[in-house]
């Protein structure tokens, strides 16, 4: 069982960790050996990466208020081949060992700190995590970082549970106890992350998937009318319905150099209001035409289909008006109610029309 010890470490015995889930990506599967995580090249890599993840702005923080020890770094002892002294990779706290490093590179050349910084590149407060498995590891960083505070994006935390059900072999209960999730909320992520798996392994569209679309899936598995239409298999957790499945990474990828029709899991809300449609749908069919057209197709019949309720309201207020009112109409009321005659004259008379064409074609 994972034990814990406080104590402070100098952060040059401190390594990043190269495999962090921040890294993690749909085409992503390689891993760095851990005997090579202290090698320069990696850890340069891995600080370039991390640079992205709002690194910045902590580094700026730490700067001006100091290192605040309140949550200590997580770290674990690892072997690395000729070490002076024993090497810790970060398992918790990566941004914050990647913002003290590159404050401690910026005052070996030359920047000025504040003595409270410069102290901590000697003495970071640490937690060293002992006897830990794979899955305590995996678990110290979904605490924080999937139903925690520190949120990962989508993806990365729908890969984590994702790992811990079939790496770890964990039952969707003991994700949710782990990560602080509902079981249903483990089994969504469960869901999503499985559906886009299987768009990474599709032939046409799976270099085009990215960790931005994990939010489209997550939608998409939540709703049973898309489940439906995708033929969502319970057991094997993929898309059944071939034809369903490519039009949608259609719509996600693009097709033919166009932009793709889908890009937030706001769109699937959206796709849902189309595919109700039968003309709206065929028009999404079209690589002419747009979500957004498509939409406005689907809205202009739903507006047509309630013009009876909005007449009988109309109607209703017309017969309610007083003898006062009347008498005092306007020029402009006067006009609306003027059109709305002319208006509802001409539907008459086509409908009238209509009509007789088709009494002319049954007596012929």
């Amino acid at each position: 069982m994972v034990s814990y010890s406080a104590t402070t470490l100098a952060l040059d015995d401190i390594v990043l960790d190269p495999n962090n889930f921040r890294f993690k990506k749909p085409s992503s599967t390689a891993e760095v050996a851990e005997k090579r995580f202290a090698e320069d090249k990696v850890q340069a890599l891995a600080l370039a990466r991390i640079q992205d993840d709002g690194v910045g702005e902590l580094k700026l923080s730490i700067s001006e208020n100091g290192f605040v020890p309140v949550e200590r770094i997580v770290v674990r002892a690892i072997d690395v081949p000729d070490a002076e002294t024993q090497t810790y990779v970060a398992v918790e706290g990566n941004r914050r060992t990647a913002a003290l490093k590159l404050l401690q590179r910026d005052n070996a050349g030359g920047v000025d700190l504040p003595a409270t910084v410069v102290e901590v590149f000697d003495k970071v407060p640490v937690l060293i995590a002992e006897d830990a498995s794979p899955d305590d590891l995996l678990a110290i960083m979904g605490i924080r970082h999937v139903g925690g505070p520190k949120e990962w994006g989508g993806y990365q935390a729908a890969r984590l549970v994702y790992q811990l059900l079939h790496d770890n072999d964990l039952s969707a209960r003991e994700v949710a106890s782990r990560l602080g999730l509902s079981v249903q909320e483990v089994n969504r992520r469960h869901r999503a992350f499985s559906a886009l798996a299987q768009m990474t392994e599709d032939e046409a569209f799976g270099d085009a998937v990215t960790p931005e679309m994990y939010p489209v899936f997550h939608e998409v598995v939540g709703q049973p009318s898309m489940r439906d239409w995708l033929g969502w298999d319970t057991k094997t957790y993929t898309f059944a319905d071939s034809s369903s499945r490519e039009l949608l990474y259609g719509w996600l990828a693009g097709t033919d150099g166009a932009d793709p029709k889908i890009t937030s899991f706001g769109d699937i809300r959206l796709l849902r209001q189309v595919m109700e449609n039968e003309d709206a749908f065929l028009a999404l069919t079209d690589d002419d035409q747009t979500l957004e057209q498509a939409v406005a197709i689907a809205n202009a019949d739903a507006r047509a289909t309630k013009w009876l309720p909005n007449v009988k309201v109309a109607l209703k207020s017309l017969s309610e008006m007083s003898a006062e009112t009347i008498e005092n109409l306007g020029a402009e009321e006067l006009r609306v109610l003027e059109k709305l005659r002319a208006r509802a004259r001409g539907i008459i008379r086509s409908n009238e029309v209509a009509a007789e064409s088709d009494d002319a074609d049954e007596d012929d």
